[in-house]
């Protein structure tokens, strides 16, 4: 540095603070910033027959490959589709398409629900496992949660277990709410 500069510099840091100055700063950084909305959640994205839905990540364990369900006889409940083995273990599948009253999945020879080139979804929450059959799963899709818009009137059976509505790739999802699924699933078991 040259002189003029240091000399510069020195007349700047020495000067006298106005007498504001402190007041002026502590309103300024006690100002209320405006609240930004950075509370995020995730959820997979799947497909039964037409309708698009999510559920949060935290209640899935795996997605897997769809497996032959066994019927349980002298079962009267329609939302139980029966037993399906995932790696070994004999879990519960359920029929969401039912429990939500969605379009219904097509029946194969046997009576039971067929989905063709789909997946099994696999969630283990609160300790209780379950499986339900889908025909596509996109993957997991992070949003914010003032993204969730309102349910629409025409949604009148799912509405039940819908937390919100969720636009993404020109599709409107059904975010469901994974208490309200899991309470349905028990009440349609009965």
């Amino acid at each position: 540095m040259t002189r003029p500069y240091i000399s510069a510099a020195a007349r700047l840091l020495d000067r006298e603070i106005p007498e504001d100055y402190l007041s002026e700063w502590t309103e300024i950084i006690a100002a209320k910033t405006p609240d930004i909305e950075t509370q995020s959640a995730s959820a997979i994205v799947f497909r039964i027959g037409s309708e698009w839905l999510a559920l949060p990540t935290s209640a899935f364990q795996e997605v897997a490959e769809l497996s032959p369900i066994h019927k349980l006889p002298h079962t009267r409940s329609s939302v139980l589709n029966g037993l399906v083995n995932v790696r070994g273990e004999l879990l519960l599948c359920a029929s969401l398409d039912v429990l939500l009253g969605l379009e219904k999945m097509p029946l194969n020879h046997r009576g039971q629900r067929r989905v063709a080139e789909g997946r099994l979804l696999v969630c283990n929450y609160k300790g209780d496992r379950l499986a339900f059959p889908v025909s596509d799963v996109v993957g997991i899709h992070t949003y914010l949660l003032s993204d969730l818009r309102n349910i629409p009137a025409t949604l009148p059976n799912c509405a039940a277990c819908t937390a919100g509505v969720l636009y993404w790739k020109d599709k409107a999802i059904g975010c469901l709410d994974t208490d309200l699924l899991f309470q349905a699933v028990n009440r349609g078991f009965e």
